[in-house]
């Protein structure tokens, strides 16, 4: 928690303009920026079924769009968007995409069933879960180069700002796994109970954020992990379900996808409360303070300032098969000028 109101108070000043409709002068309108002050990055939309998205945030516009080929778990962008990695968990494959030509350009497969990726903020290394291990590829060469042994059932994993540190959410032990990433090896492992699902760290690194599951009601916890002592800081309810977790710019709030709406928790009070969305997966954006839902075939644009709706995008219609695009996975590349320290 420490920094977070220095953090804040830099967020609150920022500015994040909204896209408007155009003028009656017929200017276009305004540019998107985010709270770090960089223009708004795209994102990157993937379907169950392989179909990825690609969206720019300003105003909803389909720039590219791709498929991976089969069943989807988990998505990773380079922090220069050229390549999206699409985790084809089922299948235990790992697809890179060319965003540029909406192509193919590379497969690895794992040999086992694979659940979410997380890029290196430098791009250097590409972390999978999978099996009782995350495994390392290189993207520029696009192989695997090391799995390092976590646990059972690796589902969830984050990476620190400055790219020391992976944390896995590990569903069959209940623990969160700490990874050296200079080693590759673990240093810790933090008992969280129940069973862990998703993991975020908060931007200034200060905070560790992880959902899980009760194991007999299926009821939903968010707990604070500390990356310095590896202990839990406080575990709060948050409702029926626990799926993915994004933590805002400021580190004061933390959003939750549940079974039945969006769970939004006060960091500092604990205080929590449910917002009537339904959605598959959420992500907020490395310095950016809007919130991305993923609602079937809409995605929607949330202000985390006051959790108004700022925008409802469609993202239908684009399946070669015919059947609607209902995303369950959302990653975005890191912006230029991102703070990465």
């Amino acid at each position: 928690m420490w920094g977070r109101r220095t953090a804040a108070a830099a967020a609150g000043t920022a500015a994040l303009l909204l896209a408007a409709a155009l003028s009656t002068a017929g200017r276009p309108p305004p540019p998107v920026v985010t709270a770090a002050g960089t223009l708004a990055p795209r994102a990157y939309f993937v379907a169950h079924g392989g179909a990825l998205q690609v969206l720019d945030t300003t105003d909803g516009t389909v720039v590219a769009r791709a498929r991976s080929g089969s069943w989807t778990t988990g998505a990773a962008v380079a922090p220069d968007g050229r390549r999206a990695y699409v985790v084809n968990g089922w299948a235990g494959v790992v697809t890179a995409i060319d965003t540029a030509g909406g192509k193919v350009v590379g497969r690895i497969d794992a040999g086992a069933q694979l659940a979410e990726a997380v890029m290196r903020p430098d791009g250097g290394r590409l972390y999978v879960t999978g099996g009782d291990s995350v495994a390392v590829i290189d993207p520029e060469r696009f192989r695997l180069v090391a799995a390092i042994t976590v646990g059972g059932r690796p589902q969830g994993i984050a990476i620190s700002p400055d790219g020391g540190r992976l944390y896995v959410a590990n569903a069959q032990d209940g623990t969160v796994v700490v990874v050296d990433t200079a080693s590759a090896s673990p240093v810790a492992a933090v008992e969280v109970g129940g069973l862990p699902q998703h993991v975020a760290v908060s931007p200034d690194g200060s905070a560790v954020y992880v959902s899980s599951l009760d194991v007999g009601e299926g009821t939903g916890t968010v707990s604070e992990v500390d990356p310095v002592d590896h202990r839990v800081r406080w575990s709060a309810p948050v409702g029926e379900g626990a799926g993915n977790v994004a933590v805002t710019p400021d580190g004061r709030r933390v959003y939750v996808a549940l079974d039945r709406g969006v769970a939004v928790l006060d960091a500092d009070t604990r205080a929590s409360r449910t917002l009537p969305f339904a959605a598959r997966a959420l992500a907020i954006a490395p310095g950016d303070r809007r919130v991305f839902l993923a609602s079937g075939d809409t995605t929607t644009v949330l202000d985390s300032a006051d959790d108004r709706v700022l925008a409802t995008y469609r993202l239908s219609g684009l399946d070669d098969d015919g059947r609607g695009f209902e995303a369950t996975t959302i990653a975005f590349e890191q912006p230029p000028g991102a703070d990465r320290d």
